[in-house]
């Protein structure tokens, strides 16, 4: 058994160092075997009483008050050790990243019912045929966010989409929603939400945990993340402002691979198709991320 637990991350077009990418946002899972839960806890536990905060302390990316507001040390810390303490205990991630600017004529309640579907596909593809429940952090747009974002997980728990159909059943309840600072597995899902929100927003900050959150990405059969643990949007293969090839200038992997195509292939990056064919939009000489 298996427990995905998902967030929400978001970046203003201010804090977007990256050209032509304008504001993002994104939605992240964590996905857990049931045997890791308890040990996570204990292990987040111990970090709250290394680093002297007080028990049930919040981890976030960027917390808003509480004893890490802007205590940027003992935060790299905490980050550290959250997505390592992850990666032994065998976590995988899935994140839907979206630059909303791109997609013209889609409103926020389309973007915001697409990224689920996408990142509730991401979620089935990585179970394969094990089962598991998502549990996901309470909307903070207020109640009527909060019915709308039910009403769209429960009809992927009835409807299903286009490539997972409800008849499947890997996922075994309707979507769950319960506050983050009750759960720290939660807390996990905003980390890496928000870290790999930055690195595809090219915010220096962010370049610390590169390596950590990429080996987390549920990869495809060619050990990829592109396309499996890491899904953009635009991302359709004809779109010229297809995101694609930042998985190239972010992660360094030379091609993008669609799960169940049956390519064996894929499409080399960087695609001269798509934006960010031949610059990072960073500065005048861009650095290519290093694969792991």
């Amino acid at each position: 058994m298996y427990f995905a637990f998902m967030d929400d991350s978001a970046r203003k077009r201010k804090d977007v160092p990256r050209r032509d990418l304008g504001a993002l946002h994104a939605y992240g899972a964590v996905i857990f075997p049931q045997e890791s839960l308890q040990p996570y806890r204990e292990q987040l536990a111990q970090l709250r009483q290394e680093l002297s905060i007080p028990v049930g302390t919040e981890f976030k990316w960027s917390p808003d008050g509480g004893p890490l507001h802007k205590k940027w040390n003992e935060l790299h810390t905490a980050r550290v050790r959250m997505l390592k303490a992850a990666a032994e205990l065998e976590v995988r991630a899935c994140v839907v990243v979206c630059a909303p600017e791109l997609m013209a004529g889609w409103s926020e309640t389309k973007l915001k019912s697409e990224m689920l579907e996408y990142l509730y596909e991401r979620v089935t593809y990585a179970l394969g045929d094990e089962k598991g429940i998502v549990i996901a952090d309470q909307p903070g747009g207020g109640r009527t966010d909060e019915t709308r974002w039910l009403a769209d997980a429960l009809a992927l728990d009835t409807d299903g989409t286009q490539y997972v159909k409800p008849a499947n059943k890997q996922i075994l309840l309707p979507i769950i929603t319960t506050r983050s600072d009750h759960v720290d597995h939660l807390q996990l899902a905003d980390l890496v939400a928000a870290a790999t929100t930055a690195l595809i927003a090219g915010a220096p900050t962010a370049d610390r945990y590169k390596d950590l959150i990429y080996k987390l990405l549920v990869k495809n059969y060619r050990d990829y993340a592109g396309g499996a643990g890491l899904k953009f949007i635009p991302s359709a293969s004809y779109n010229s402002k297809a995101l694609m090839n930042l998985a190239y200038w972010v992660f360094g992997e030379d091609a993008y691979v669609i799960p169940d195509t049956g390519s064996s292939v894929g499409t080399v990056l960087p695609h001269g198709g798509w934006i960010f064919a031949s610059n990072s939009g960073l500065g005048d000489t861009p650095t290519v991320g290093t694969q792991q």
